[in-house]
């Protein structure tokens, strides 16, 4: 009698199986671990461009009116604020203060409902909180 060798029918499908197994566990995680670290992308360009709007506030004694423009705003640039995740914008608000908010685009919009909008404000106040956990 001659010795094969090889593989069975049973021994690939239990391969094939486990495969399968380990691939329904790491793909969904995998992609939270994307989605995370894009929200983390946002919250640091919001970080740097509240670091702007004290720098601004300590040369000139009042924060900018705007991210982009110049003069009495930041002149910072379109590739700088707005990426394929997320939009960096500005809003006024009362008592000469400002909130800066990245807004969710494309992909991450679906991926990412409970933070379609990252916020911080001159207060110090950083939300939604679960955002910024």
């Amino acid at each position: 009698m001659k010795n094969k060798s090889g593989f069975t029918l049973i021994e690939l499908v239990v391969v094939i199986a486990i495969i399968a197994l380990l691939a329904s566990y790491a793909i969904p995680n995998y992609r939270q671990y994307v989605v995370r670290s894009k929200r983390v992308e946002a919250q640091d360009k919001v970080l740097q461009v509240a670091g702007m709007y004290e720098k601004f506030y300590a040369n000139t004694n009042s924060y900018p009116t705007n991210v982009r423009g110049g003069g009495t705003a930041l002149s910072l640039t379109n590739a700088f604020l707005r990426w394929e995740d997320y939009n960096i914008v500005h809003q006024n608000r009362p008592n000469n203060g400002w909130r800066i908010r990245a807004v969710a685009r494309g992909q991450q919009q679906n991926d990412d409902p409970e933070c379609l909008r990252i916020q911080y404000d001159n207060l110090g106040q950083k939300t939604p909180a679960v955002c910024w956990e």
